[in-house]
């Protein structure tokens, strides 16, 4: 499981010191999805209601993440979801229509984009400062960016999804939608200088994973060339010698750095 989704499931159905909810999110955790499955069934039959509606929706979760995942069960799964998706606007509520966008998007066996999206728009929409909501910003941008019948032009989507950056709260949030639209413009070959300032905005927030953030100073230094902002370049080719001993691009950095301090 990502570790992403795994810190959302933890907000909202928090460990707690003892009980099946507890040990089930556990097993869950450490890819026991089968024995999550068995557990979250018996904690469905509990008494109190609030412990009913999580035990159901980790079974749902586990469902989605038994392998090898069938069609009855991904079925199974997203009968859940639209039951717990249909209450009022709880965190569980707010997470099971996440889990039916991915269903959507990801496991259905034609994917169903259009209901994605919609799933998406109405967490946004519902609960934007919640986790879930957040969560659901890159992935809405995802699939406006990469749509599998584009009508809009590259340049024109990328313009949109831009605009999911005023609703991004945390650092994180921002930080992933400045990278893929920093993607999406050299994807779609526009202009690399298109990309500059989203380069520099996810570099500066530093929520990249190591790998990413080393291709995204590198990305940096080559498109300051471009902007003809030499000093940019310069400070961002050391970055990647200082901060990534490691990297193959070591030789390559020294290079184009030696050619730039002999200007």
């Amino acid at each position: 499981m990502a570790g992403w989704l795994l810190f959302s499931l933890l907000a909202i159905c928090p460990v707690r010191a003892a009980g099946d909810l507890s040990t089930a999110w556990q097993a869950l955790a450490d890819y026991r999805a089968a024995e999550a499955v068995r557990i979250f069934e018996r904690a469905a039959k509990a008494d109190d209601p609030a412990t009913v509606r999580e035990a159901r929706f980790g079974r749902a979760v586990a469902l989605l993440a038994r392998q090898p995942i069938e069609p009855a069960q991904i079925e199974a799964a997203r009968v859940i979801f639209a039951g717990l998706a249909g209450e009022e606007n709880s965190d569980i509520a707010l997470a099971a229509r996440f889990y039916l966008a991915r269903i959507a998007q990801h496991h259905a066996a034609q994917p169903d984009e259009a209901a994605a999206v919609g799933y998406y728009r109405q967490i946004i929409e519902l609960q934007p400062e919640s986790i879930w909501a957040q969560t659901a910003l890159s992935r809405l941008a995802i699939l406006q960016i990469y749509p599998l019948d584009a009508v809009q032009s590259p340049a024109e989507r990328i313009s949109r999804t831009e605009k999911l950056l005023d609703l991004a709260r945390g650092p994180a949030a921002q930080c992933e939608l400045h990278w893929l639209l920093a993607e999406a413009v050299f994807f779609y070959q526009l202009p690399a200088v298109q990309a500059l300032p989203h380069l520099l905005a996810a570099e500066k927030l530093g929520r990249l994973d190591a790998v990413a953030q080393a291709d995204v100073t590198v990305q940096i230094a080559e498109v300051s060339v471009i902007a003809g902002d030499v000093e940019q370049a310069r400070t961002f080719y050391q970055k990647l010698l200082d901060g990534f001993p490691r990297d193959q691009r070591r030789f390559m950095v020294q290079q184009k750095l030696a050619a730039l301090d002999g200007k």
